[in-house]
């Protein structure tokens, strides 16, 4: 039976440690000699506190761990969503300097060489560009977040794996296949042990503009999908309900069903908490805020329409930007007039352009950042 691990700790460390050990030890998985690549979740540059990114502590936890066993060389790698650069991402979410301390190696994957990966299994994704220096290492832990996402319902190991791609090819997954393209950037790069930092997690808007909460929770084993299905039900999912984890499931990564996953240290009753849903909902958002819909993606433009109306309303200035209009989508239903600034979000809407700001893209990331304060 596959087993996974579920612990409240006093401490980061305590609690870490345990979870690898109630799973078979981190010499299990790491031998003396390994090279090893950890890769924590780094979306944005946040503090620890956000509950956006993955605690400096749980990694410098898991390197600590990965010393004991004997590794020759351990390196901690990540970018940020491609509006942000590595560095900075690092350095504000206090990993550049736990790296440091611990003596490892800072990876900032937006400036590394990748090498391009044929993977036949793989469903949409044959061939697919990864670091270099992941594809060296022996070992591959990925450190993700307990977290909501827009687009994908949660943010776990398997989704973390999107943060190995270049700042390129993040651009064409973010849409509809984001589901199957997670799980075959899996299939070609899969970890060997996933620790899910859920010390403060992030419930509604994730991945970057939800609310957190302090859930004090470390989750740990080498069967990705059960890792996060157990990690889903905490936050109050069914599994099945995540499109990624069944077609991950379906295609021989791990087990997602609970009842065939032996869950060691907590019972998931005593932590669960039901985390609050993160919506891709534009419409009737805001009241300043007029929406009009066609044919669109629900994780492409939608979702990303949704990640901008989130910025502004997180900062406060949803109110600032004065009446605006949204069209998304094809075949779309226009009055003739409309009051405010206008703007025409993605390829879909091209034939839209005269209307107002045409932002073009499949999904249209210019979105992002781009809708101001009316001066």
């Amino acid at each position: 039976m596959t087993v996974v691990s579920l612990v409240k700790g006093e401490t980061v460390a305590e609690a870490v440690r345990e979870a690898v050990d109630m799973i078979g030890g981190i010499k299990k998985v790491v031998k003396r000699g390994d090279k090893v690549f950890i890769k924590p979740n780094l979306v944005v540059p946040l503090p620890r506190e956000s509950g956006t990114v993955t605690d400096p502590e749980v990694v410098r936890a898991v390197i600590k761990l990965v010393k004991e066993a004997g590794a020759s060389q351990i390196m901690v790698g990540d970018a940020p969503v491609f509006i942000y650069k590595s560095r900075r991402a690092f350095e504000v979410t206090g990993t550049k300097k736990v790296v440091e301390e611990e003596e490892a190696e800072a990876v900032y994957l937006d400036e590394e060489e990748y090498v391009e990966v044929k993977f036949p299994k793989a469903k949409l994704m044959n061939t697919v560009k990864l670091p270099k220096k992941l594809l060296d290492c022996d070992k591959f832990i990925t450190v993700p977040k307990l977290k909501t996402h827009t687009m994908c319902g949660v943010s776990l190991a398997i989704k973390n794996q999107i943060g190995l791609l270049s700042p390129e090819e993040k651009q064409i997954y973010h849409r509809t296949d984001i589901h199957q393209k997670v799980v075959d950037v899996t299939l070609a790069a899969k970890p060997d042990l996933a620790i899910i930092d859920g010390l403060i997690a992030l419930e509604g808007q994730g991945p970057t503009y939800g609310n957190s909460v302090k859930m004090g929770v470390v989750i740990a084993g080498e069967d990705l999908v059960a890792v996060d299905a157990v990690a889903s039900s905490i936050m109050g999912f069914d599994p099945q309900e995540i499109a990624h984890l069944r077609l991950a499931a379906i295609q021989g990564l791990g087990e997602m069903n609970l009842d065939r996953i032996e869950v060691k240290g907590a019972n998931i009753s005593e932590v669960r908490r039901y985390f609050k849903r993160p919506l891709a909902d534009v419409m009737g958002v805001y009241p300043n805020v007029e929406v009009y819909v066609g044919c669109a993606c629900h994780e492409g433009c939608l979702a990303w329409t949704r990640v901008e109306l989130d910025r502004l309303g997180k900062h406060g200035l949803i109110e600032k930007i004065g009446k605006i209009n949204l069209i998304i989508g094809r075949d779309v239903r226009l009055p003739q007039k409309m009051e405010g600034r206008t703007y025409v979000i993605g390829d879909c809407a091209e034939r839209y352009r005269d209307r107002g700001v045409f932002i073009a893209g499949c999904p249209a990331f210019g979105i992002l950042g781009n809708i101001q304060p009316s001066k």
